[in-house]
């Protein structure tokens, strides 16, 4: 399965979209960042994803270079103050990392990562071994989930088998080990 599969597999995950309001400024519809309280261009934004807040529901479309959203249904004019949210991107090395997980051992942590208080949008940075070719070494992956931070050490061997071992450790002096997960 590849990695838009197995996201499309899981429960929505928390903090996982980046959420604003637009605005037309000098010609140009700016993006209003919620949480990081940026302004930034709102094609800047997305790679055409775009989800409009309408009607008392997300709709789901493409941004077109006319200020339209095309949702399949229709095509809405944004408007100064709507809602809009993108889905955050992942890095490309925590992507990778991600997509190299067997398919039970990525289901699994994302039960653990969840149940630690963690979703997979709460990646700040990801150092993956595996894309220099490695077949034992440790990758290193920091969350932030607002309230906690933590370094999860990946522990793998490729091969004939494959081992995954995983440690989290909180900001706060917790850890927590899973030995094997599959």
């Amino acid at each position: 399965m590849n990695i838009e599969q197995r996201l499309q597999c899981i429960t929505e995950q928390q903090r996982a979209y980046i959420q604003g309001t637009v605005e037309f400024v000098n010609d140009e519809w700016v993006f209003f960042d919620e949480e990081e309280e940026e302004a930034l261009l709102l094609e800047e934004m997305t790679e055409g994803k775009i989800e409009l807040f309408r009607y008392g529901q997300w709709l789901h479309g493409y941004l077109r270079e006319n200020g339209t959203v095309d949702t399949g249904i229709g095509i809405l004019p944004l408007q100064t103050g709507d809602r809009v949210r993108f889905h955050k991107r992942f890095s490309y090395a925590y992507q990778q990392w991600l997509a190299a997980l067997p398919d039970h051992t990525f289901f699994q942590f994302v039960q653990w990562l969840n149940k630690l208080g963690f979703s997979l949008y709460d990646c700040l940075y990801c150092y993956n071994g595996l894309l220099f070719a490695k077949y034992t070494g440790v990758n290193f992956i920091i969350y932030d989930n607002t309230e906690l931070i933590s370094n999860v050490q990946h522990y793998y061997e490729r091969g004939n088998t494959y081992k995954d071992h995983f440690e989290i450790t909180f900001n706060n002096g917790e850890r927590f080990i899973c030995t094997q997960f599959g």
